[in-house]
């Protein structure tokens, strides 16, 4: 159960080297709910948007290498007890955060949980002994720069070529959710057709259920709505979309080569990527086989950039054109993977499917 309140509540998405702006004018900010006005016992993050409790608490756990349980009652979800010694440090450890980027970085947030926590629950006052890795030099830049169309149709080309990937209208697909020890899957069906997505997750008998109707995502858990943020509902989008990448273009009108960089010791080309309604993401292609190994998105929060990280491994042939067969999604404290099973062709698939979750 904890699984899926964590699925529910943050959801996929959502999100190192670019941001992806959920932009606040200060006419929009006033007009933002604070979590402050929405959380009870809240002391520190008052004028915090309501709706970047669930990532900021992500990115502390993240930060500190914990549990919510660390700081807050054990799992019993009564978040706003009082009473607890960890609470009450956090909340000094925040107040000093936002101290020491008022004072000395105009109140950007350059200094976070991490900067000092790297993972652990209490900093360490001692210094390294052992020599530091040196970090990998940054790749020689080519002389000649790729353009994003190049990249693209080679992309598209690998994938198994442009007619191929067009006469693939529908899919039926079995997966299976790995979580991060390894041990513990869910079992997921997969359904696209008509550039719609649909994504079943079983949870023991619960099932929760993400589907792109062509134009928005949305989320239900047993077929109940579940609310979406804006970057949420995004990224469930995207996934559908990124089924069909003939219309990668479509997806992204505005695309840029920026640099050549390496990812796990290979070279990838990074392009920055604008979405039909001006939203930035970061795909990075390998050099060497044309293919799409890493998506970037992030949303700004009060905390720095929530980053959401997709990586796409393990390409096979399934009915002529080539799928990753594994998939690593990443975020702040939540990671799982997902593994393809069998996939069928153009298969028919009810259009209802992509309407309702039941």
């Amino acid at each position: 159960m904890v699984t899926i309140k964590l699925v529910i509540v943050i959801c996929l998405a959502v999100v190192a080297g670019f941001i992806f702006n959920i932009g606040r004018s200060s006419a929009q900010t006033n007009q933002v709910e604070t979590a402050g006005q929405k959380f009870k016992s809240i002391k520190v993050l008052n004028d915090m948007p309501a709706d970047q409790m669930g990532k900021v608490m992500n990115m502390i756990s993240a930060s500190l290498g914990v549990n919510c349980s660390f700081c807050h009652a054990s799992n019993d979800a009564d978040y706003e007890k009082e009473g607890f010694e960890h609470k009450d440090t956090a909340r000094k450890m925040i107040k000093m955060v936002f101290d020491l980027n008022k004072a000395n970085f105009n109140g950007r947030p350059e200094i976070n949980c991490n900067s000092c926590h790297n993972g652990k629950s209490h900093p360490q006052p001692s210094f390294p002994l052992a020599p530091m890795p040196q970090p990998e030099p940054r790749p020689a830049q080519p002389a000649v720069k790729p353009t994003a169309d190049q990249i693209i149709t080679k992309y598209l080309t690998a994938l198994g070529g442009a007619e191929k990937l067009a006469k693939a209208k529908s899919r039926a697909i079995t997966a299976t959710r790995v979580e991060p020890d390894g041990k513990t899957t869910e079992a997921e069906t997969i359904w696209l057709s008509d550039k719609a997505y649909r994504s079943d997750t079983m949870y023991g008998k619960s099932v929760v259920t993400e589907i792109f109707d062509g134009t928005d995502g949305k989320k239900f858990g047993d077929a109940a709505p579940i609310e979406l943020k804006p970057d949420e509902a995004e990224q469930i989008k995207r996934e559908g979309q990124l089924f069909f990448p003939a219309n990668i273009k479509t997806i992204y009108p505005k695309l840029e080569f920026r640099a050549l960089e390496k990812i796990d010791g290979r070279e990838v080309y990074t392009v920055f990527a604008t979405t039909a309604n001006n939203l930035n993401e970061r795909l990075s292609f390998d050099v060497a086989t044309g293919l799409l190994v890493r998506r970037t998105v992030s949303s700004r929060t009060l905390f720095g950039n929530f980053v959401y990280q997709v990586d796409y491994a393990d390409y096979k042939d399934f009915g002529g054109i080539k799928m990753p067969a594994t998939t690593h999604y990443a975020m702040p404290h939540i990671r799982w993977t997902r593994k393809l099973g069998e996939v069928k062709m153009n298969v028919p698939v009810d259009a209802s499917k992509f309407t309702s979750a039941k």
